[in-house]
């Protein structure tokens, strides 16, 4: 809301370059979400598309280490990322940026939480899924 705010008040409605890349950012964040999603839906034991975005272990959950969970450990939350950056991309929005940057520390902390459930529940074979693969940035993070 920042972003389109500032987009409409303080740029008077003109598009930058960064629209672009904006639009790129949204479409890829999408689908890393949507992906990732799925994936658990149907390899986890997750019942539908919204209870994969609660913080929870599932009766029967299975721990998914295949497809976008082969290269981190945490694709739903760099698309997340990527998409949020990509819609105050394509306003330019500096406001909308720094409240993004904000989010992230939010979804890390999130991340730091899901990763202690995780461990809990899968001991021994998360932790060593935990040394094959990065958090959000394959080879990187």
């Amino acid at each position: 809301m920042v972003a389109v705010l500032d987009f409409i008040f303080l740029q008077n409605l003109k598009f930058q370059f960064f629209g672009l890349i904006g639009l790129a950012l949204v479409i890829i964040g999408g689908y890393l979400r949507l992906k990732a999603r799925l994936q658990l839906r149907k390899k986890a034991g997750f019942d539908n598309l919204v209870s994969t975005s609660q913080l929870q272990i599932v009766e029967g959950q299975q721990l998914v280490k295949d497809g976008l969970y082969k290269h981190i450990r945490h694709p739903l939350y760099l698309g997340e990322i990527l998409r949020n950056f990509g819609i105050v991309s394509i306003f330019s929005s500096a406001c909308g940026i720094l409240l993004v940057m904000i989010g992230a520390v939010f979804l890390l902390l999130r991340i730091k939480l899901e990763e202690e459930m995780l461990v809990e529940a899968f001991g021994p074979d998360y932790e060593d899924y935990k040394r094959k693969t990065k958090r959000l940035i394959p080879y990187i993070y």
